[in-house]
């Protein structure tokens, strides 16, 4: 998985890493939903404090950030244990695609978010 997704309508040098779109959005509007899966939603807020608590760990055993993002994925979204293998890791790819594009949240319109 690369660390840096480049985001629609922006050229790939000025892509962001899907853990710092994460950071931004996270900080600006935690309540604002980042991904969904089956019944199961994610917000910015909560994902990012997950990755943030995953991180410690990955750091620990000489993994970068991607790891906690991927982790913090699958543990926020547990939908996703059941598919298989090659389609978590193509649907994990897809929900970081979505996050890497999400610019609405700039905006003051409104967005789904809880809460």
């Amino acid at each position: 998985m690369s660390d840096t997704i480049p985001a629609p309508g922006r050229p790939a040098p000025s892509a962001l890493p899907a853990v710092a779109v994460i950071e931004m959005v996270a900080a600006a509007r935690p309540a604002r939903v980042a991904a969904e899966c089956g019944d199961d939603f994610v917000t910015y807020g909560r994902l990012h404090a997950t990755i943030q608590a995953y991180r410690t760990v990955m750091e620990a055993n000489g993994m970068d950030a991607n790891a906690a993002v991927f982790a913090a994925v699958l543990s926020t979204l547990p939908g996703l244990a059941d598919e298989t293998p090659g389609r978590v890791a193509d649907r994990v790819a897809d929900i970081l695609l979505g996050i890497t594009g999400d610019t609405g949240w700039e905006q003051t319109a409104p967005s789904r978010q809880v809460g």
